[in-house]
């Protein structure tokens, strides 16, 4: 059986943008960030960059938003 694909091109397909997701959930649970708020949509910016820029695994992205 083939596994779920996640993009190496820097093309988000939808398992990376459950993995985005994912991410980004857990650290504006974290921060106490409101979903909606404008830390809200920066830090979805910030992780739709890092993962265009080539940064496609979960904890780097993760340490990445929180600041690490």
């Amino acid at each position: 059986m083939i596994g779920p694909h996640v993009s190496k091109s820097g093309v988000a397909y939808p398992d990376d943008l459950v993995l985005l997701k994912r991410i980004y959930d857990q650290v504006c649970e974290e921060r106490g960030i409101a979903r909606g708020s404008s830390e809200a949509s920066d830090l979805a910016i910030e992780a739709m960059k890092l993962f265009s820029a080539g940064i496609f695994d979960e904890g780097t992205i993760g340490r990445r938003l929180r600041g690490g």
